[in-house]
């Protein structure tokens, strides 16, 4: 694990152009998002929503080539200033040249995510509501809740003991059921650029990493709960550093870092310990880009 993440991180110091793009992109979706939440117009918001969802596609088909090709380069000892000048070229060049290639695959991916979350939401709250007990208590009350953390601590603690106990296992189920859907997730963008075979369809990606999960049970678990662990950090330093605006304007420069961080440190671990290049032969990307 010590390895991997030595490399991520030397993969990010040397490629800034992956972190200064994936800013770019959160510039953009910080300026549309406000857009769906205030729009009180149903086809505006529809459109929105599909705009978002084609941009971040478009964005994520072109970016996570560009981690690819990043980590390949990684690869190469004692490089000159000329090929390095020619990698940062190519890695720019591979953002625009896996769009159309990516875009359909990745907006498939995103949308079964969300289909799968939907339900799994769906199922917690109908098992919740049979088995744990209703939260009509808080429905009831939603008006009066606190908006500061001091406030609704204090509303928590002048609940009765079984309303609160009520509170902490819809907490648990819900933490539990999504963090175990995520974890069967984790591999899914890497299958997709590291196919077995040469295809870009997002269902065998996804039978593909979940095939590594339960081959590699114990790997694939370690990296998730390191990558837990780290945001649990970044959460609990968001709760301090929010206090002041410098320390919050520093705590959102290292959130960009520790997802940056996170993308590099899934392909790179999937690359390196689950992928076998001798199983590809095909020409994704056109001349001289190859599944390899």
């Amino acid at each position: 694990m010590y390895s991997a993440i030595k490399k991520s991180i030397s993969i990010i110091i040397d490629n800034p152009i992956l972190t200064l793009s994936f800013v770019i992109y959160l510039i953009f979706l910080t300026l549309l998002l406000p857009k769906i939440f205030i729009s009180q117009n149903l086809i505006i918001f529809a459109l929105t929503i599909i705009v978002a969802l084609l941009l971040t596609s478009a964005f994520f088909a072109g970016w996570l080539q560009m981690v690819k090709t990043a980590i390949s380069n990684s690869k190469k000892e004692k490089k000159s200033d000329e090929e390095k000048i020619k990698e940062f070229i190519d890695i720019k060049n591979d953002f625009f040249v896996a769009i159309p290639v990516y875009i359909l695959p990745l907006l498939g991916g995103i949308v079964l995510y969300i289909i799968m979350f939907s339900l799994i939401v769906a199922f917690n709250i109908k098992f919740a509501n049979h088995f744990i007990g209703s939260l009509d208590f808080l429905v009831e009350k939603l008006n009066s809740i606190p908006k500061d953390t001091q406030g609704l601590q204090a509303f928590l603690e002048a609940l009765p003991q079984e309303e609160i106990l009520i509170i902490w296992y819809w907490q648990i189920l819900f933490l539990f059921t999504i963090g175990l859907f995520n974890f069967f997730m984790m591999f899914w963008a890497s299958a997709l650029y590291y196919p077995q075979k040469c295809t870009t369809n997002p269902l065998s990606a996804l039978k593909n990493s979940l095939l590594v999960i339960f081959k590699h049970p114990i790997k694939s678990f370690t990296l998730y709960l390191f990558i837990l662990f780290l945001g649990f950090i970044f959460r609990t330093m968001g709760v301090f550093f929010s206090t002041n605006v410098i320390l919050y304007f520093i705590f959102m420069i290292l959130a960009i870092y520790f997802w940056v961080f996170v993308f590099v440190l899934i392909f790179d671990y999937y690359e390196s310990r689950f992928y076998n290049h001798g199983d590809n032969g095909c020409n994704l990307l056109g001349e001289n880009k190859t599944c390899d």
